[in-house]
């Protein structure tokens, strides 16, 4: 656990000094997920906000954070993951895909468990319909705890569109499908907003 972190700590150094003088776009983003119970579409699981914040450079790296509350329906019990990750974009004709990788800590509002840290590999793929609109083909991501007495195998898939305002705002509209210990967990559907700048 420790060497990954000093790896990404590495990486996150030397990509700011090897483009501090680059230029790139600053994206800052907000969504909320309600999520639904896998067996009952019509019954709330959680509500789950989400702020994060993406600086890619002209190079095509990427660094970024995200913080995301999880407020568990029908109990007190609350959850917070709190990430910093490090990214790739690759151009394939109109596809572009993005791959990323990250750690995070994952925050227990509960008497029953503890915190602990994770890691988490991201891949997304993005296809542009028009001068407003784009298809958000795929998100998918692995995510597991350090430690696996934790029980944080949690992948998910996704998709999506989302509709560019201007030039500074855009808005998206993401369905998701979480598994947890590779058994379904939930359907989430996700509503965001993304400030570039």
């Amino acid at each position: 656990m420790r060497a990954i972190a000093l790896l990404l700590s590495g990486l996150f150094v030397s990509t700011i000094g090897a483009t501090s003088a680059v230029a790139g776009d600053n994206v800052i983003g907000v969504s909320y997920t309600t999520e639904r119970a896998i067996d009952d579409f019509s019954a709330t699981k959680s509500s789950d906000w989400q702020v994060d914040y993406t600086h890619t450079f002209d190079n095509k790296v990427s660094i970024g954070g995200a913080v995301k509350y999880y407020d568990t329906a029908g109990t007190s019990d609350s959850k917070t993951n709190a990430q910093i990750g490090i990214g790739y974009t690759v151009q394939l004709e109109k596809l572009s895909v993005t791959g990323t990788v990250g750690i995070g800590q994952h925050f227990i509002d509960s008497d029953e468990s503890s915190d602990f840290t994770y890691y988490y590999l991201t891949l997304a793929g993005a296809l542009p319909i028009d001068d407003k609109w784009t298809w958000n083909a795929f998100r998918l991501r692995y995510r597991n705890a350090f430690d696996s007495k934790n029980d944080y195998i949690t992948p998910e898939i996704a998709t999506g569109v989302s509709y560019k305002i201007d030039g500074k705002n855009s808005l998206s509209l993401m369905v998701e499908y979480d598994w947890s210990q590779n058994e379904p967990s939930y359907t989430g559907i996700e509503l965001g907003y993304k400030y570039h700048f």
